[in-house]
Formats: C-alpha cells, sequence, structure tokens
C-alpha cells in the first residue's frame, strides 16, 4: 500500500501549467508519432515538426523552473533531483529528432513517439518533486 500523504489523499496540486503543458505535448507528440509509424511512415516533415514543438514547449518549461528558481523558489523535494529531470527532459526531443533523421525507417517515427512518452512522465515526476509529493 502506497502511504504517501499526497496519493492516498488523491491530490493532484502537481497538476500546475508547466505540467500539464509537458504532458499535453508529450502525449499529442506521441499520439502522431505512434499514428504514422503503424501506417508504415518514417519520419517526415509532419513527426519531425511535431518533435520540434514538443522542444519548443520543453524549453519554455525549462526556462520557466530557471526563472522560478532564480526569483527565490524553490522545490519541495531535492533541488538536484529536480533539475537531473529537467535536464534529461531537454535533451530527450533533440536526441531523438538526430537519431530519427538519420532512421528513415517507421522505427525512427517510433524513437520520435517514445520521445513524447519520456517527456510527459518525465516532466510530470518534475512537477511532483517541484509540489513535494512524496517527499512529505
Amino acid at each position: 500500500m502506497i502511504t504517501s500523504p499526497a496519493l492516498s489523499t488523491g491530490t493532484t496540486n502537481y497538476l500546475d501549467g508547466w505540467t500539464v503543458a509537458l504532458l499535453v505535448a508529450g502525449f499529442l507528440s506521441m499520439g502522431v508519432c505512434v499514428v504514422a509509424g503503424l501506417r508504415g511512415h518514417g519520419p517526415g516533415r509532419f513527426t519531425l515538426g511535431v518533435t520540434a514543438l514538443l522542444q519548443a514547449v520543453v524549453t519554455v518549461v525549462f526556462g520557466a523552473y530557471l526563472l522560478r528558481s532564480l526569483g527565490g523558489e524553490s522545490p519541495v523535494g531535492p533541488v538536484w533531483e529536480l533539475w537531473a529531470y529537467l535536464v534529461t527532459v531537454l535533451m530527450v526531443p533533440v536526441v531523438a529528432w538526430l537519431w530519427a533523421r538519420s532512421d528513415s525507417s517507421r522505427w525512427g517515427t517510433f524513437v520520435l513517439a517514445l520521445a513524447g512518452f519520456v517527456v510527459a512522465v518525465m516532466g510530470a515526476r518534475a512537477g511532483q518533486i517541484w509540489h513535494g509529493v512524496g517527499y512529505q
């Protein structure tokens, strides 16, 4: 049984605008790329463009966390863990985009889909760390 107060009470206070933006962008990107991959399409302008938009969202969210930190706010969870997640999330779409550019098969498109999933999950975890879900 999970005994975290935040999880046991069902609270979702970590779902701020930045977390929701990463969840929506990540899962939307994943969905588009999964459909393209299942249809047998390799990475094209559309899937690469969706991944570029995902990177733009990630960059904005990263900047927002940076500005919040420089403004004196701090996460409830460990600072090092938050920044490990955020730096990784910042790199994932870029690495996937470069990988997909070198693999023109449909598997390159699935790499882009996986990047969307990873961004959504790790972005949600970064929001949890910021708000202290699981640390109280």
